[in-house]
């Protein structure tokens, strides 16, 4: 029944009613309901396991390397989750004011999204205040966000791999400024 919520989102039905997934699972209307309290209970698990199936997308194993090396990576990162994901953040995010399910799901994904750029340039963000290291994780976050993304591909032609150049270039640029004598780590 999950598959089939996936299924309909990602063919652009959002939110996807109980009959539309009924039908798309094989399942009687009763079925999910039995199964789920309510559909919006059946949209949460289904977001929250689209979240478990892309949590390697967010993992911080280079935290240690130098910055050169931590930019690349998180630069790839983000181009390979948006991606696998693209067409469910954008669905998701025309969707989100209109539903609460979407609304957490979103924000959720921003959370991380955000912890994940604190961790990878935790060596540039201790140096700063805490105001300024809020100002450089939102940064970040932005310059390579699913919007961002969706912009420069749709509107500007650029590539995947295109885009990918240009995010390094812009984050070495960044954080040069903003931490301009930062010492490489080991």
């Amino acid at each position: 029944m999950i598959e089939a919520v996936f299924s309909l989102v990602r063919e652009g039905k959002i939110p996807p009613g109980a009959d539309d997934v009924a039908e798309r699972a094989g399942v009687s209307v009763s079925s999910l309901f039995r199964n789920f309290d309510g559909l919006q209970d059946l949209q949460r698990q289904a977001l929250e396991r689209s979240q478990a199936d892309f949590a390697g997308f967010f993992l911080v194993a280079d935290a240690d390397e130098p910055r050169a090396s931590r930019v690349r990576t998180h630069v790839e990162m983000r181009i390979e989750l948006l991606e696998a994901a693209g067409g469910l953040f954008r669905m998701g995010r025309s969707r989100a004011l209109d539903h609460e399910v979407f609304v957490e799901g979103l924000a959720r994904l921003r959370s991380k999204m955000a912890d994940q750029t604190r961790m990878r340039f935790e060596a540039e963000i201790d140096q700063l205040t805490s105001a300024e290291a809020a100002n450089l994780t939102a940064l970040i976050d932005a310059t390579t966000s699913p919007e961002v993304f969706d912009l420069m591909g749709a509107a500007h032609s650029r590539t995947p791999r295109q885009i990918s150049k240009t995010w390094i270039t812009a984050l070495d640029a960044l954080l040069a400024q903003w931490v301009p004598n930062s010492e490489e780590l080991p």
